[in-house]
């Protein structure tokens, strides 16, 4: 199957178990999503994007997208709270904060942002949902986070991340340091209890001539 100008071997590698797994989820997919042409457009999103993964790649630095679900309301239309879970989430993740952006909305919610030299740590509330959309981008070591690059991971919590394949990883801690423990720190200051999140290596890709197998990632 040719995709951007590749091709993609849907019956091995991670292309391959993606589609596995959209498959057998996809009645779960449909039920997340409210239609099941929601569901195929998710499964198609993945596959992409495993796709994009199987080609080498120069890293410069890691993307963890984070959802925060079901937090308290007080927590997250708090620019205090917010911030203090962005300045532990920087101080876990030992990363260099050269400066900070606060916003209080007039009615509800918070943005903030901090600048680091390392890249960014920024939040957005939605304190009426119990939600917020977190993004950590560093260009440090690479970092052992859940279910591997590309793959959603869930979690309740306190308990364990759950993959799309059904395995379970552990949570670990604030304590425990680099962009899994700066995960945890955010979602320890802001009270979740549950929370997505996905991943994913940023970087320079080959040029065409030069594409080929990509060397095995590691993955919790």
């Amino acid at each position: 199957m040719p995709i951007q100008g590749y091709h993609l071997d849907l019956s091995a590698g991670a292309c391959g178990a993606v589609l596995r797994s959209c498959c057998s989820n996809l009645f779960t997919l449909s039920q997340d999503a409210r239609s099941p042409a929601r569901a195929t457009s998710m499964c198609l999103a993945l596959l992409l994007a495993a796709a994009e993964s199987s080609l080498p790649l120069e890293r410069l630095g890691t993307h963890a997208m984070l959802e925060v679900l079901d937090a308290p309301f007080d927590a997250l239309n708090s620019t205090d709270r917010v911030l203090g879970a962005l300045r532990a989430a920087a101080a876990s993740g030992n990363l260099t904060v050269l400066g900070e952006h606060v916003h209080a909305f007039p009615v509800m919610g918070v943005s903030v942002l901090l600048l680091l030299s390392e890249s960014h740590l920024s939040a957005h509330t939605w304190p009426e949902r119990g939600y917020a959309a977190v993004d950590l981008f560093t260009c440090g070591p690479p970092s052992s986070l859940p279910c591997g690059e590309h793959r959603p991971a869930r979690r309740e919590i306190p308990g364990d991340w759950r993959c799309p394949d059904d395995r379970s990883v552990p949570a670990g801690s604030s304590a425990g340091g680099g962009l899994a423990g700066a995960v945890e720190a955010v979602l320890e200051g802001l009270g979740a209890t549950g929370a997505r999140l996905l991943w994913l290596e940023r970087g320079l890709p080959p040029p065409p001539g030069e594409r080929g197998a990509a060397p095995e990632k590691g993955e919790l």
